[in-house]
């Protein structure tokens, strides 16, 4: 059986915009499934996301997933998190992001390899 991944949470939520940063580490069945929801609940519009995959020989596969969902299951980021490239870090803009409404925010990644890794950072207001 694959060992699921993990991920540690920054979360700062003084004043605005405020800032999420998940550092990821895949499983052995290259998704990310554990610990990755945040301890606060946020509302506001996204206003930016970032996706910085990890160092050489620890980056993720090419077209690995990314997905933010909300307490409904909803991708916060409208499937623009999807398909990202290994060695590169790349942006969404306000304009292809969505909005939360208390809710607790949860990163999934998926396609990344084995024991890969990197940061999603996420700007809320």
């Amino acid at each position: 059986m694959a060992a699921a991944g993990s991920a540690s949470i920054i979360e700062e939520i003084f004043g605005s915009p405020q800032l999420i940063k998940w550092e990821w580490t895949s499983g052995t069945g290259g998704t990310v499934l554990a610990d990755c929801t945040t301890t606060n609940f946020y509302s506001g519009k996204l206003l930016f996301c970032v996706t910085v995959p990890g160092a050489a020989g620890a980056a993720p596969t090419d077209n690995y997933d990314v997905t933010i969902l909300d307490r409904n299951d909803v991708d916060l980021l409208a499937d623009n998190g999807l398909n990202r490239a290994e060695g590169t870090t790349e942006s969404i803009l306000d304009a292809s992001l969505g909005v939360t409404k208390d809710s607790q925010l949860e990163l999934n990644v998926e396609n990344a390899g084995s024991s890969n890794t990197g940061v999603v950072y996420l700007w809320i207001r």
